[in-house]
């Protein structure tokens, strides 16, 4: 038997989810309201979790609101596209080459995941790492990797970030008295007040009598932390390239040197909607290659190895001859 009520990862919620959570928790909570005898503290958690679903249903018809939403998913996009590339380069054959990428990588990393702060901080946090990146300690750095495109597009989407939030703040047919944050945070801290004086009935009175709570809660909870793990993992989830097609390479001339060619390689990625992608991996950011017997005639082996958002491994050959 259960003895305690587990702690629901609310903050991690997406707001949809987060919504659908409080609601089934208030249910859950209200078929045990005898137990508790707390009829103001049932109330207004019912009524915290009927303002969020208005800021939210707001929120969704906010046509600024979408494109800013839409562009904070693109700069995520090209910012965790920065980190690849130089995930990649970390692999580069050049000790130079791979120091740079790190010299820059460790300046990213000092802003801890900015695609999962919020979007004050996010923005905040872009304008510091191009200006920087603009700096005589990084602007070398930039140039040997070939940033510079990737960091255009990213001040782009920023700048016109900051133009849509500008214009959402602006929007006010229907605006809640409240924000969306605010909101979320007066919803978790009613439901913890709950929670709390069940814990306090728990400690006084023993597990037994609120144990068919405890169980039912727990199931709940059990439910939506296990629905988070799963979002995160797709989220990082990789992609394997040992299916992949290498393009044919020629005969290379025997010279008494190792001989390295860099395959191109595809592979068919299956996208959410059920269409499939041919996707041409790029060297060094999406896959590394090694050598075997690549200096006398012959055949020669290469191993591609998937790296950054790809795993898996495709062995090819190519020929070494006079």
């Amino acid at each position: 038997m259960e003895t305690e009520l587990k702690k629901p990862n609310v903050g991690h919620y997406l707001n949809a989810e987060h919504i659908e959570f409080h609601k089934m928790a208030y249910d859950i909570i209200n078929r045990h309201k005898d137990l508790i005898n707390a009829p103001a503290m049932l109330a207004a958690y019912q009524a915290k979790v009927a303002q969020e679903a208005t800021v939210y249903k707001w929120l969704r018809s906010s046509e600024f609101t979408e494109k800013k939403a839409e562009t904070d998913r693109e700069r995520d996009r090209i910012l965790s596209g920065i980190t690849d590339v130089l995930h990649g380069y970390e692999k580069h054959f050049d000790p130079a080459i791979r120091d740079k990428a790190r010299h820059v990588l460790h300046l990213i990393d000092n802003y801890h995941n900015l695609e999962q702060t919020g979007y004050d901080a996010e923005t905040a946090g872009i304008d510091s790492i191009i200006e920087k990146l603009a700096g005589s300690d990084y602007l070398p750095d930039v140039q040997a990797l070939n940033l510079g495109l990737w960091l255009t597009e990213l001040d782009r989407l920023n700048t016109l970030f900051k133009s849509y939030a500008a214009d959402a703040e602006q929007e006010q047919v229907d605006k809640p008295g409240i924000n969306p944050k605010a909101a979320r945070r007066e919803t978790d801290e009613a439901l913890r007040l709950i929670t709390q004086r069940v814990t306090a009935i728990i400690t006084i009175d023993g597990p037994e009598e609120s144990a068919g709570l405890i169980a039912e809660y727990n199931v709940h909870v059990n439910h939506y932390n296990t629905l988070l793990n799963e979002h995160y993992g797709r989220l990082h989830a990789k992609t394997d390239i040992s299916g992949g097609e290498v393009a044919p390479i020629d005969v290379q001339p025997w010279t008494g040197k190792a001989v390295c060619v860099i395959p191109g390689v595809k592979i068919r990625r299956v996208e959410k909607d059920g269409t499939v992608t041919v996707v041409e991996l790029v060297f060094s950011v999406d896959f590394t290659v090694k050598y075997k017997n690549n200096v006398d005639r012959g055949t020669a082996t290469i191993i591609i190895t998937g790296i950054g958002k790809y795993t898996g491994e495709i062995i090819t050959t190519f020929n070494i001859s006079d």
